[in-house]
């Protein structure tokens, strides 16, 4: 059998500069946020070359394993000082995606005529971003207003018309928003790639799983490559069936034109009473509103079944080498405990760490195959 060696992690500086010792260190990489990562480095003696190399504004890759996890700038320096052992260094490292989460859009980004693709373009160009800087699933161009593909193919999934004033930039908005806005009714989301740029897609919770999580209470325990784990069901506020309203629903719902309908058969079955329902006269047609249903009812469910799981070191050991953790990956869970044998989980969040009292570690929260849909 193959002998495993240790992880290793090492950033590299856009002026040159590249290091692999830590005092400590966490990467974060998740598909609704900016991914970051954080270092503590250094000591008294090494301080003043540090200071200008991890200056606010400087640009660093984040290599595991020497494979691209990371890239981004400094955002945050922080310098805490003992008097008996002088200062370190430690600063955190943030994506692009960060400045889309706070600047807000500017309002008269052309709408009218656009396709989804020229929409975002324009709404980045002021960051600096370009079309070389996405990776664009194939349909998104569509028009911004009805939904049809450019080239006047049928859309892969049903859209709503909108009107102008719906799709234009409304102030506040930030970039990101604007963008979210867009992307969700066409099915999809947008979040970070380790070379620095951003993909638009979809989340695949169907594909092969690539992790398998191992929890045995019996005599299989040796198997076992979990070091703990938090089985968390969460029913709060999810629905037990849910209704949009399209045309005449303002009047009253029973009476309009228009109704989809998304049940929660488990919610229902526990007993729990939980109907919900929204106005949306935009929903021109059944199949609209149902789509809305369905896609309301699942954002409310991202708690119903998920694990966040603690393993042993930066990568996945499949008995012959290191896997690389990702988002938007597979897990198929293990367990006789919480509930028995568990099946495939999507992988939306990964947390590396090292320091001196655990090593390397990895936490992964994943949410149950079926329920993720944008």
């Amino acid at each position: 059998m193959s002998q495993r060696k240790p992880d290793t992690v090492r950033i590299e500086s856009s002026e040159g500069g590249s290091f692999d010792i830590f005092n400590s260190l966490s990467i974060a990489n998740d598909l609704t946020t900016v991914s970051e990562a954080a270092f503590e480095v250094g000591d008294d003696g090494t301080w003043a070359e540090l200071e200008t190399l991890t200056r606010l504004g400087a640009q660093f890759k984040v290599f595991v394993n020497e494979r691209l996890r990371l890239t981004g700038r400094v955002e945050l320096n922080d310098i805490p000082i003992d008097p008996s052992s002088g200062a370190i260094t430690r600063f955190s490292v943030r994506t692009k995606l960060a400045d889309a989460m706070y600047a807000s859009a500017a309002p008269n980004v052309k709408v009218k005529g656009s396709t989804i693709k020229d929409f975002i373009l324009y709404l980045w160009e002021p960051l600096g971003i370009t079309e070389a800087d996405f990776q664009f699933n194939a349909n998104v161009s569509r028009d911004l207003m009805t939904g049809v593909d450019s080239d006047g193919k049928k859309p892969t999934v049903a859209m709503e018309e909108i009107k102008l004033e719906q799709a234009k930039v409304n102030p506040p908005e930030t970039i990101f928003q604007a963008t979210d806005k867009h992307l969700r009714r066409h099915g999809l989301m947008l979040w970070d790639s380790p070379d620095g740029k951003l993909v638009i897609g979809s989340p695949d919770d169907q594909q092969t799983p690539q992790y398998k999580f191992k929890m045995y209470g019996d005599s299989r325990g040796a198997e076992n490559n979990v070091l703990s784990a938090t089985r968390t069901k969460d029913w709060s506020g999810i629905p037990g069936i849910l209704c949009v309203a399209g045309t005449g629903g303002k009047q009253e719902w029973t009476k309009a034109k228009v109704r989809g309908f998304a049940q929660h058969e488990a919610i229902n079955e526990a007993g729990f009473y939980r109907p919900v329902l929204l106005v949306n006269e935009a929903a021109k047609t059944d199949a609209l509103a149902i789509r809305q249903a369905e896609r309301e009812l699942t954002a409310r469910s991202m708690r119903y079944d998920t694990w966040t799981i603690k393993v042993d070191g930066l990568s996945y050991w499949n008995g012959s080498s290191k896997v690389s953790y990702g988002v938007d990956t597979v897990a198929e869970v293990y367990s006789t405990v919480a509930g028995g044998p568990n099946g495939a989980y999507l992988v939306h969040r990964i947390v590396m760490s090292r320091n001196a009292s655990e090593g390397d570690t990895t936490e992964l929260t994943m949410i149950k195959r079926g329920i993720w849909r944008t």
